[in-house]
């Protein structure tokens, strides 16, 4: 396997380079009424390279027009981005050229001091291969992980358009507050980078809600913060066995160690929440194997086994003398 791009390895500000891919189609419906008609609807994933935070958009069908205005209110949002990776749909390759002869027509019917201005404006978009889809991995794996467990989630369930762009904004923010690693090495620091930090330099918040059990279902809008909560309990518990990959135990594999930052397993957390602590002490067994440890959290000392446990990495380039 090849090293990954430069793209992949540089530190630029949050969706400079991009790589984009719809989902679906998902039956949306007209209107309010119980047998209003169903149209299709899909969802366009933007991906940024260097921070992996997503961004959903809603988009009424695959045409270049109606993917036009989607990368308009994505640009409106998030900004231009410097290039943009893409497979060859024939949506994308209409909406580049479109876009790029735009560009080209305003950079040459404007004066020289306007036009120096707004060159660095300018973007590329580039290609993969056609009947290459593994070269896409970046994009393809953001959307198995949101349409695996929002069709999982949402079942029969028929959105608006309206319901279905609100549903998309939630399950954005659980998807960019996931941790990522350890900002520190200091044993009294709980927080973790996740990709919110690059988008609004702090962790992503959601509205303090009741837990999905108790919200009563009657009301649309309910059921709408019902599924959110559904996804986010379906998403984390796979994201974190993702953190913790076990294989046969025939070598013993390097274990915790006091200082280390980790997420406690806990399905009854609100979505956008993460409870993270430092492990404070390490009991061994009988045979020199730690199992359980004593973490410190926010809320005080628990003690958990190592399997509630999923250990955060230090950023690269940290010094790992306190791990040794």
């Amino acid at each position: 396997m090849a090293p990954l791009p430069e793209d992949r390895c540089t530190i630029t500000p949050p969706f400079h380079v991009t790589g984009l891919d719809f989902a679906g189609p998902f039956e949306l419906k007209t209107s309010h009424l119980r047998k209003a008609p169903l149209v299709k609807g899909y969802v366009s994933v933007f991906v940024c390279f260097s921070t992996k935070a997503l961004h959903l958009e809603p988009c009424s069908d695959l045409s270049s027009a109606a993917f036009e205005a989607t990368f308009a209110r994505f640009v409106g949002r998030r900004g231009l981005p410097k290039r943009v990776v893409s497979d060859n749909g024939r949506n994308f390759v209409g909406a580049s050229r479109i876009l790029l002869r735009e560009f080209s027509k305003f950079i040459k019917g404007t004066s020289r001091d306007i036009a120096d201005k707004y060159i660095t404006h300018g973007f590329e978009w580039s290609f993969i291969p056609p009947h290459a889809p593994h070269m896409g991995g970046l994009w393809e794996a953001a959307v198995k992980s949101f349409k695996h467990h929002f069709k999982r989630v949402a079942g029969s369930h028929k959105f608006t358009y309206e319901q279905f762009a609100t549903v998309l904004a939630r399950i954005e923010g659980v998807l960019n507050s996931r941790p990522i690693c350890a900002i520190s090495e200091d044993p009294s620091d709980l927080t973790a980078l996740t990709p919110g930090h690059f988008l609004r330099g702090a962790p992503m918040l959601a509205l303090p809600e009741p837990l999905s059990q108790d919200m009563p279902v009657l009301n649309r809008w309910v059921k709408l913060k019902a599924l959110h909560h559904q996804f986010s309990v379906q998403w984390k518990e796979d994201y974190l066995k993702s953190l913790q990959k076990r294989y046969k135990w025939k070598e013993p594999s390097p274990g915790v160690k006091v200082g280390d930052l980790v997420v406690v397993i806990d399905d009854l957390l609100p979505p956008n929440e993460w409870r993270l602590g430092r492990i404070e002490e390490t009991h061994p067994g009988h045979d020199g194997q730690i199992r359980i440890v004593d973490v410190r959290t926010a809320t005080g000392l628990i003690t958990r086994p190592i399997v509630k446990l999923c250990h955060l990495p230090y950023l690269s380039g940290q010094s790992t003398d306190q791990q040794n």
